[in-house]
């Protein structure tokens, strides 16, 4: 492998590194401080992964202050459908991102 081999592979690992840390980040602070709300499943995306389970929930929820916000479930259960009730948690600096309670 050549120079630039390397440093194409570094820096893709440089980079799932980062965004490993930030999700774990968000999901830490989410279960520290997030605040519990209560939303609906608004729709299911079907990513293509090869083995068949790769999707993406999508939840609908109003945060404290009102706002309608529509974000991504981190933690989805696999028996969850489109238009199924949910309760949450959610933080006020990450509000596009939820997790199950």
């Amino acid at each position: 492998m050549d120079t630039s081999g390397i440093i194409w592979w570094a820096g893709l690992i440089a980079v799932s590194a980062v965004i490993c840390f930030v999700s774990k980040r968000i999901k830490r602070e989410i279960d520290e401080n997030g605040i519990e709300t209560e939303g609906v499943i608004s729709h299911i995306v079907d990513e293509g992964g090869t083995d068949g389970i790769d999707y993406t929930y999508y939840v609908r929820y109003r945060t404290e202050d009102g706002e309608e916000i529509e974000g991504i479930l981190l933690n989805p259960d696999s028996g969850l459908e489109e238009g199924g009730r949910v309760r949450l948690r959610y933080h006020p600096k990450h509000r596009e991102n939820a997790k199950l309670i």
